[in-house]
């Protein structure tokens, strides 16, 4: 149970810095001055004050401050508290089905880097690169523990090629850092648990745009943030992608 506890707390820790990252990037301030926004204290968004010390504790800073600054009294928005237990669980998921050391380390990061592209495009419809470069670059030590590189190109290859086609014959269908962000996730899956993010996104997606669609009165071209939903699939092929494989072949060679 002690165990339990520490992994949640470090996700939530983990949850204050990716969801106060994400907000550098929805804002600017990353792309108007990287380094200081990835070094410099969190503000806050009413008076501009930095946040005191205690607050910048993660669930417990945000009771003990009754979700006001303490310079000027102005709410925090409970998505900070929020989005911290929303780690926290993530953290507790990789440690139930991957166990302790560094390949889960490096999965929870995976998982982490995805929750923040999908912030980031849920506001701005906008997928950083350098998000999506450290996404693809922490997948590389998982890919290699593996050692089916051939498998992993397969996968990057068939999302790449799979997204192009797409994006030529329904253009504005889906973006550039759409086409990056499944590529990069093919690429750490592999061709079989790509074809099982493919089909989660697809579908969570579809069914998300049309009802969005039909509550707006817009049509079917409405347009939609698409990285929440390779977020999703990302996740649930992680932790089930294999299940769903099996499931596949039991329909197949019963």
């Amino acid at each position: 149970m002690l165990n339990y506890i520490i992994v949640f707390i470090g996700g939530t820790a983990a949850g204050s810095f990716f969801y106060t990252l994400a907000l550098k990037y929805i804002n600017g301030e990353i792309k108007n001055s990287p380094l200081k926004a990835l070094f410099s204290r969190s503000i806050c968004p009413c008076c501009g004050e930095k946040i005191g010390t205690v607050s910048l504790i993660p669930l417990l800073g945000y009771l003990l401050a009754a979700g006001k600054c303490s310079s000027c009294g102005g709410r925090i928005s409970p998505l900070y508290p929020l989005w911290e237990i929303i780690y926290g669980s993530l953290a507790l998921a990789v440690f139930y089905f991957f166990g302790s050391g560094f390949y889960p380390l490096s999965l929870f990061v995976i998982c982490s880097v995805s929750l923040c592209i999908a912030i980031v495009d849920y506001y701005t419809f906008i997928i950083p690169d350098s998000l999506l470069l450290l996404f693809f670059l922490t997948s590389i030590y998982p890919v290699m523990l593996r050692g089916e590189w051939l498998n992993n190109l397969a996968g990057f290859g068939f999302l790449t090629l799979f997204f192009l086609v797409v994006m030529l014959i329904f253009p504005g269908a889906f973006g550039g850092g759409d086409l990056k962000y499944f590529a990069a996730a093919g690429f750490f899956f592999g061709i079989e648990e790509s074809v099982v993010l493919l089909e989660v996104t697809l579908i969570t997606g579809a069914a998300a745009g049309a009802a969005w669609a039909l509550i707006k009165k817009k049509g079917l071209r409405v347009r939609i943030p698409f990285a929440p939903f390779i977020t999703w699939g990302v996740l649930l092929t992680l932790f089930v992608g294999k299940d769903i494989l099996l499931w596949y072949y039991s329909l197949v060679y019963q």
